[in-house]
């Protein structure tokens, strides 16, 4: 959106509760009826970010490592339950 000059809003792709509510915009208007907010956002705005505090990264991190490490033993435990099964 910035190389093409197109108007942007921040957004999150929260996947935890301490990310909801990192990113948003401060639109600059009084006229907040879906028009004056559409009307706003080709304008320039301001764009913020909360950054996660060490504690959260490190959880965060922690957190996706134990969930992807799960997810790459279930077809390792499928085909070891087949085997033992007689399937």
């Amino acid at each position: 959106a910035q190389i093409r000059g197109l108007p942007m809003t921040a957004a999150s792709d929260a996947h935890h509760a301490a990310a909801v509510g990192t990113a948003y915009t401060i639109i600059n208007t009084d006229d907040v009826s879906v028009r004056g907010i559409l009307a706003q956002i080709v304008k320039s705005n301001e764009l913020n970010q909360q950054y996660q505090t060490p504690r959260d990264s490190l959880r965060k991190t922690w957190n996706n490592w134990l969930r992807l490490r799960r997810r790459r033993k279930i077809p390792e435990l499928a085909a070891k339950d087949r085997s033992h099964n007689g399937h």
